[in-house]
């Protein structure tokens, strides 16, 4: 047939929308009410992740020495620790420094520090980590495993900072995953719903189309662009509203996200992925209508 193909196909997919306009306004409101929520998990999710990232870089392990340590020796353990899969840096900290810092820290309270005497702070390693933020279980086995060595007394880290990082990231991760999957089937549904109706009511000209010899892919293609062009309207609207509420919103109001550069909004990249995202539920829901309809 003459003009079949995606020409022909976007041609027909406005005409489409524009005959079951109503419908298709109600389902493009629906779908961007739906991505705009995602877009604000999405949104939390990458900033919070980032946050999440600079917290757990920052995590670190001291590892104590024992008394009587040689140089040899600290500078052996010193390269062992470099070594280790994970470890960022190693900087040794001398127990006279590590009393000056503990000082600075009690700026106000000397008074605890009278009658101390000699020094009771080892000499120790402050160890810096390049982990994921939900390695937790690998920060403790990495301190098991530095307890062990030659000349080393203790380890200690924030556990619970690691442990709080790891559930943190773990609970936006997977909720994130769980609404969208949901607001995914919410935008297939919604879009079947609306392709069905748009074939019900041109039934007797697709009835026509079949009699005189139409293949199913001829039939099919108007259908499957008026659902994916309705999602990506819809998606696109609703990167638009979030943009403005984004932008609206005042800078106190996001404190609790906010990395040391402020609030970050979308990359082009995950735009792009929410429009052509929704583009791909919406073809999916027509795909599903078309194939029900032309059993």
């Amino acid at each position: 047939m003459k003009g079949y193909g995606p020409p022909f196909y976007v041609a027909e997919a406005f005409r489409g929308l524009r005959a079951n306009s109503l419908v298709n306004l109600l389902a493009v409101g629906t779908i961007t009410m739906a991505m705009l929520i995602v877009g604000v998990f999405l949104l939390v999710f990458l900033n919070l992740r980032g946050t999440v990232g600079e917290m757990s870089s920052r995590l670190e392990i001291s590892v104590y020495l024992k008394d009587g340590i040689t140089l040899q020796e600290r500078e052996f353990l010193q390269a062992r620790l470099k070594t280790e899969p994970g470890v960022r840096k190693v900087a040794f900290l001398p127990r006279a420094e590590a009393l000056a810092i503990f000082r600075k820290e009690l700026s106000g309270q000397e008074s605890l520090l009278e009658g101390l005497g000699e020094n009771p702070l080892p000499d120790s390693f402050e160890v810096g980590l390049d982990l994921k933020p939900g390695d937790a279980g690998r920060i403790e086995s990495l301190a098991d495993k530095f307890s062990s060595l030659p000349g080393v007394e203790d380890v200690s880290y924030g556990k619970q900072g690691a442990e709080t990082v790891a559930v943190l990231f773990s609970l936006v991760l997977y909720g994130g995953v769980a609404l969208a999957a949901l607001l995914g089937v919410t935008v297939v549904f919604i879009i079947s719903n609306s392709v069905r109706l748009a074939l019900y009511s041109r039934g007797q000209e697709i009835e026509l189309m079949q009699w005189i010899g139409a293949t199913r892919g001829f039939i099919r293609g108007p259908f499957l662009f008026e659902g994916m062009m309705i999602a990506m309207l819809g998606s696109a609207l609703g990167v638009v509203v979030l943009a403005a509420v984004f932008h609206a919103l005042p800078r106190g109001a996001v404190v609790l996200f906010s990395r040391p550069y402020g609030l970050e909004f979308l990359s082009p990249a995950a735009i792009a992925g929410l429009i052509f995202g929704g583009g791909a539920l919406g073809l999916t829901g027509a795909f599903i209508s078309v194939e029900k309809f032309l059993e």
